[in-house]
């Protein structure tokens, strides 16, 4: 062509001339057919094949709004990650595996290694205790053990003193063995010092007995002789004594521990100074009950027998029951059912109550029980019923 315009190359395949089958056209380029028609090609046939012009495109803006936006680099990173989601969460995984393989083998090498050591090799690990503490070689802990518990030691309460034996020393004690067996931990229990002196300390404490008057007769009489009782003068000063001396204790070169005592006297008192209270003379077999400083009501009883008299002093009802079969063993063995209206002042066993098998003559005239005060079964309803537990009981001769 005149104007130096070359033309793109077409195939055009025509199936039939005769038959009624629509002609296939294959164009290589739509491009190239819009370039003819412009050139002044005519391409209404070609080959008898009918080809019809394609429209010329028409050029396309785009709007304002729709112009692309500049994408920030952590935006393309989250996209990045986004589209290769898959990838990173396979890199992730397989980290996190060869580190717990790592961390793995690590351990179970330590368990194998240390497994197939001697036990000597292994270093015990020492437990963590409180208190005052001693580690000896297992092979000396019995010989520690003996110079620690045998060691010189005393207790001194008011004037008199008593000897802290080996069993006492040794409960102040806790032994603990190592993993290994290679060592033992003496340590000394807390409070333990203190505890056992105040018990042993405790034994020399008497609380007062008071001096009681009661007129039975129209006389007034000490029926109960009062005695004075003793006390701790600081009980906190063991206390005090045990936390020093605790730090001396393993070294075995003695201990001496010192409580004084006070006296606590003793206090004169009549029926007046109880609610209600009991007052029984075991020589003239009478029993009298006081509400405060009245005289209420009066029984003739019988009290314990020669071979087994009752006990003399001031007690107090603390059980009390409607009916109870009561065995003994002394002087001959004995079984008696079903004593009724049972109120035990003391913890040996004796009681007023109701006797039902004496003939009515032996209440006020003969003392045949084991302990116990004993009366008509009606009288000891009575009395059942009106002492509740607390009342003060005083028998004397």
């Amino acid at each position: 062509m005149s104007d130096g315009f070359r033309l793109p190359k077409i195939r055009v395949k025509v199936v039939s001339d005769t038959a009624a089958q629509p002609v296939k056209v294959s164009i290589a380029s739509m491009s190239a057919v819009s370039a003819l028609s412009g050139a002044g090609v005519s391409l209404a046939t070609i080959h008898g094949a009918p080809v019809m012009p394609m429209p010329q495109p028409r050029e396309f803006t785009p709007p304002a709004e729709f112009s692309p936006t500049p994408v920030s680099l952590w935006e393309r990173f989250i996209n990045l990650l986004h589209d290769y989601s898959l990838a990173v969460f396979a890199l992730l995984f397989l980290a996190i595996g060869v580190a717990a393989i790592e961390v793995g083998g690590s351990y179970w090498s330590v368990r194998v290694i240390n497994a197939a050591k001697p036990a000597a090799a292994i270093k015990a690990a020492v437990p963590t205790i409180t208190g005052l503490n001693l580690t000896v070689p297992a092979s000396e802990l019995q010989s520690k053990l003996q110079t620690i518990t045998g060691q010189p030691a005393s207790l001194t309460v008011g004037s008199q003193t008593v000897p802290l034996g080996t069993d006492t020393i040794r409960g102040w004690l806790q032994i603990t063995t190592s993993a290994d067996k290679s060592q033992d931990y003496i340590r000394l229990k807390s409070g333990a010092i203190t505890a056992s002196l105040t018990q042993m300390a405790n034994q020399f404490v008497k609380a007062p007995v008071n001096q009681i008057t009661i007129n039975e007769t129209g006389t007034s009489q000490v029926v109960a002789i009062g005695q004075n009782g003793t006390a701790l003068t600081d009980p906190g000063g063991l206390k005090t004594q045990a936390q020093q001396i605790a730090k001396t204790v393993m070294d075995g070169k003695g201990m001496q521990f010192t409580t004084p005592l006070q006296t606590v006297p003793f206090q004169a008192v009549t029926p007046c100074d109880f609610s209600k209270s009991l007052d029984v003379n075991v020589t003239t077999k009478q029993m009298y009950a006081y509400e405060g400083c009245n005289l209420v009501n009066t029984f003739a009883v019988s009290a314990g027998a020669p071979a087994t008299p009752t006990p003399l002093g001031v007690f107090h009802i603390w059980e009390k029951l409607t009916s109870q079969t009561m065995k003994g063993t002394y002087p001959v063995p004995y079984v008696q059912p079903n004593v009724p209206y049972i109120n035990y002042f003391d913890h040996s066993g004796d009681a007023v109550h109701g006797n039902y098998w004496r003939p009515a003559s032996v209440f006020g005239t003969t003392n045949t029980s084991h302990g116990c005060v004993s009366l008509p079964v009606s009288q000891a309803e009575w009395v059942f019923n009106w002492a509740p537990i607390g009342t003060t009981v005083v028998t004397h001769a």
